[in-house]
């Protein structure tokens, strides 16, 4: 017999062993690596109580993250520019505008503890064991989705394939974009920003033009 509380701190155990060959760390409910791209985050929800049919369910999902390190800079120097100081790239977020392809097709399901009505205030082993064996699959998937957003480009990639971007879309395209200097696609890019944005426009066409000025002159 185990108790919920027992029972998620041993799945967490297990997912912490899991992403360690990947190179993150932490503990639950959060895992982070950080390289040369970027922030890799691999993270357990929150979780939620229900009651189906007169029974108390407890239920939990595992998401991610990825925060390529042209966006930690872009942060940053917006943070600078109002007179903040600047969050280190391990507690770096966002830009966080990413579906969930490429991972399977249940990854955003989120996994259910029953609690056993026979033995009040203990949950199903059945439950537990059942995601203990979905658990590699899940975390493995979850952990190389995140790392490879932070190769080269790779975020940018499936930000340009969305068919209709968003304001925070366009945004961050602009800033990776800007990573490359000066270029036709970013002047395109930059526009189509700055026609959806308007006067929220100012920080993005300010930090454009740093960086690209910097890139001439490396």
């Amino acid at each position: 017999m185990v108790k919920p509380e027992s029972a998620l701190r041993r799945l967490m155990r297990d997912m912490g062993k899991l992403l360690q060959p990947y190179g993150f760390d932490g503990v639950d409910p959060t895992w982070t690596r950080v390289t040369e791209g970027g922030l890799a985050t691999v993270a357990r929800t929150r979780t939620f109580r229900t009651f189906t049919g007169g029974q108390q369910v407890l239920g939990f999902g595992l998401g991610w993250s990825a925060t390529p390190v042209a966006w930690w800079e872009y942060r940053a120097w917006c943070e600078e520019r109002i007179g903040l100081s600047p969050s280190a790239i391990e507690a770096a977020t966002g830009p966080g505008l990413l579906p969930d392809e490429g991972l399977p097709e249940d990854a955003a399901r989120l996994w259910s503890i029953r609690l056993d009505p026979a033995q009040p205030g203990h949950v199903m082993p059945e439950d537990v064991e059942a995601i203990r064996a979905e658990l590699p699959r899940r975390v493995h998937a979850a952990a190389r989705r995140a790392l490879r957003l932070l190769e080269v480009d790779s975020y940018l990639e499936e930000l340009l394939a969305q068919p209709d971007p968003h304001i925070g879309t366009l945004e961050a395209i602009v800033v990776l974009l800007a990573e490359h200097g000066p270029s036709r696609e970013l002047d395109e890019a930059l526009d189509n920003f700055v026609r959806v944005a308007g006067d929220r426009s100012r920080d993005v066409i300010d930090y454009t033009a740093e960086r690209t000025v910097a890139s001439r002159t490396a």
